[in-house]
């Protein structure tokens, strides 16, 4: 309903809403929104037809939102909704980021929260389909439901119990066209076996197609329905006579099971890939290269995914304390996909464009290619093998996967402790966030950046599958700050968190409050002249003082905790967003400021670092945090001058920088951009 003149008048049609995260809303939330409604512009395609295909008419960004009631949703829904989020809930928690988002993608259908960089690698590499839910998946749901169930239920009923799972996999996976697509045909295929009638693949999917269509003619316009149906049909009409013909070829070099294999493994890959390039060529102008290497190597790997995730989270859910141990073996197929997809997407030439591609040359090569289908169809297939297939027993495919995690997990036990304070600044785009893992093993996060997702894949690259956090420390309660540490609280095994004594009532701080309380993680207000020891290292708190603090306090910036962490002969000097007035009160309050590296105050702004500041640290090498082509113009060039001499490291253009330090010589390894060892004689 929306307002005109003086009341509510009913309409028909969505709207989609861009809004903030926080405050957060759920299923059954009923919302009044007060937004100026538009017309949906053009994104590089036509982003209007693409809305309107799926009901969408208009769009509305960062409205008032007010809840009005909660719970009024279907019951049913919810409930769906709810196991679902339980089963993502518990990947999350038994695995770093970004393998858990890309293990809810894959065997959930959750693939918003998978990071850019990932897509973008998938899509290079010409693996995408893979983190979309589709006949793989819905396969592999059948396969494993009717070999597990057969033996205690007997074979007809296996089947009815696979095809209700597979009509329960549809549904809590949110049964997009893809999915249903592939649930329609499994549950035809597994029908007709019931019947105890040969069972056609072009049937199925002509049925599926039709059935479809019929419920959302509109459906068929779907670029996704269109590539699934595509892959679909080449698989049935080119994979089986390519397969055998490319295993007879690799026959003569490899033994028969492996070129059976070897045959049936490009085959699928081949055929799907065919079928689908020229409609991704004619609708993104750009076509993999790499997808048929990569294929080969990821596709048996994802088989592996999608088991292991799904032991993950349904031991999750019977026993929490046991979803870690299982997800050690979900992570090295999920680390091992993630490889194939960044070194196939690295490759030179791995994606081709294509500009200019029309639709009239999709259908001139659909025309060869159904000639080429009717040219194998009408070859006399090849005399079977006498050994079908390369056999690898599941409990020999379960002792490697365990000798392999066993290998991993010793190897990380048994490595030298360095004896290092590590100190990283996060990538969190525009934004601050610093992880300190001391010689001793205490781990701290001081800010948490804008975003959730960001910091989590941060944190992940860093600690990898360690979960607990000593300390978790907000500077002061600014977006850029807080945003991204209610995720940490809700993810993490946070000990104890502090902060300075501002207070606001940004939602994304009062969230970051309550999440603290409902982990029970005590929070205390911290001031100058209070320190921590982190076995060797010293953490100490410089600003603010509560004797200088008014004048500031109502200055969220100016009221930033600044921080000195020091081990040996390095320190660092976390300034948080001060501005030239808290700079100046440092001057006058305490003692000397020097530091070895410094993180540059409010991500370069000009109102911080004055040059009489900058000359009281004398860093040695300065950092800034700044995401990549910010609206504020961060770093400032005014800034960068009066840092110059001094070597800076940039996030946003060296990525996240790690400093290693024993006490007596610093080692910067940036992500981006070459590492340095800088003596202790180096240090100012």
């Amino acid at each position: 309903r929306l307002v005109e003149g003086e009341g509510w008048l009913p309409e028909r049609g969505r709207v989609l809403v861009t809004a903030r995260p926080f405050p957060r809303f759920r299923y059954g939330d009923r919302l009044e929104l007060r937004a100026r409604l538009e017309v949906p512009q053009a994104a590089g395609f036509d982003y209007r037809e693409y809305l309107a295909r799926r009901g969408i008419v208009s769009v509305a960004a960062f409205p008032e939102i007010r809840r009005t009631e909660s719970g009024s949703g279907s019951a049913l829904t919810a409930a769906i909704i709810g196991f679902r989020d339980s089963l993502g809930s518990r990947l999350s928690h038994a695995l770093p980021e970004p393998e858990a988002a890309l293990a809810r993608g894959i065997l959930l259908g959750q693939r918003a929260s998978i990071p850019r960089d990932v897509n973008e690698a998938f899509n290079a590499a010409g693996i995408s389909h893979l983190i979309a839910i589709s006949g793989s998946n819905v396969s592999l749901v059948a396969a494993l439901a009717f070999a597990a169930l057969t033996w205690p239920l007997g074979r007809r009923r296996a089947i009815i119990a696979a095809m209700a799972l597979i009509a329960a996999f549809v549904v809590l996976v949110g049964a997009s066209p893809s999915v249903l697509r592939a649930g329609v045909m499994a549950v035809f295929m597994l029908g007709s076996v019931l019947a105890g009638r040969p069972g056609s693949p072009i049937t199925a999917v002509a049925f599926a197609a039709a059935l479809l269509t019929a419920i959302e003619p509109l459906a068929a316009l779907d670029v996704a329905f269109q590539l699934s149906f595509a892959a679909t049909l080449g698989l049935v009409l080119l994979s089986p006579r390519m397969a055998a013909a490319l295993s007879g070829a690799f026959g003569r070099v490899v033994p028969a099971p492996l070129a059976l294999w070897l045959g049936e493994s490009v085959a699928m890959t081949l055929a799907s890939s065919l079928a689908v390039y020229p409609i991704i060529a004619a609708n993104f102008e750009r076509v993999s290269l790499a997808a048929l290497p990569a294929n080969i190597l990821a596709v048996p790997l994802f088989g592996a995914v999608v088991v292991t995730s799904a032991l993950t989270a349904v031991a999750g859910l019977a026993f929490e304390s046991a979803a870690p141990i299982i997800g050690a073996f979900a992570l090295l197929p999920l680390s091992l996909l993630l490889a194939v997809a960044r070194g196939f997407a690295a490759l030179p030439g791995a994606s081709l464009e294509v500009r200019g591609f029309a639709a009239e040359a999709a259908l001139a090569l659909y025309a060869a290619l159904a000639l080429v289908a009717f040219a194998f169809w009408r070859r006399r297939p090849p005399e079977p093998a006498q050994e079908r297939r390369l056999r690898l027993s599941p409990a020999l495919a379960a002792s490697l996967l365990a000798l392999a995690v066993a290998a991993t997990a010793w190897y990380r036990a048994l490595a030298p402790d360095p004896g290092r304070l590590v100190v990283t600044v996060l990538d969190v785009g525009q934004g601050d966030a610093v992880l300190i893992r001391s010689p001793s093993g205490h781990t701290v996060l001081v800010d948490g950046g804008p975003s959730g997702p960001a910091l989590l894949n941060a944190l992940g690259a860093e600690m990898g599958s360690r979960r607990r956090i000593d300390l978790v420390v907000l500077t002061h309660p600014q977006l850029d700050h807080v945003g991204g540490l209610v995720a940490a609280v809700e993810r993490y095994d946070v000990r104890a968190a502090a902060a300075g004594a501002s207070f606001s009532d940004l939602p994304a701080y009062l969230a970051w409050r309550q999440a603290l309380g409902e982990e029970r993680a005590a929070l205390r207000t911290l001031t100058a002249g209070e320190t921590a020891r982190l076995g060797a290292a010293r953490l100490e708190v410089l600003w603010p003082a509560s004797s200088l603090l008014s004048g500031t306090r109502d200055d969220l910036n100016n009221a930033s905790l600044v921080l000195r962490l020091t081990y040996g002969s390095v320190s660092f000097l976390l300034t948080g967003d001060i501005a030239s007035e808290a700079e100046e009160a440092l001057l006058g309050a305490t003692g000397s400021l020097q530091a070895t590296v410094l993180k540059v105050a409010h991500h370069g702004s000009d109102t911080s670092n004055s040059p009489e500041f900058l000359a009281a640290v004398r860093p040695s090498l300065a950092v800034i945090s700044a995401g990549d082509n910010n609206p504020y113009g961060h770093p400032s060039p005014t800034t960068l001058l009066r840092l110059a001499g001094v070597p800076v490291y940039r996030t946003d253009r060296n990525g996240a920088i790690r400093f290693e330090t024993d006490g007596r010589r610093l080692y910067v390894r940036p992500s981006r951009g070459s590492h340095q060892l800088v003596p202790v004689s180096a240090i100012r």
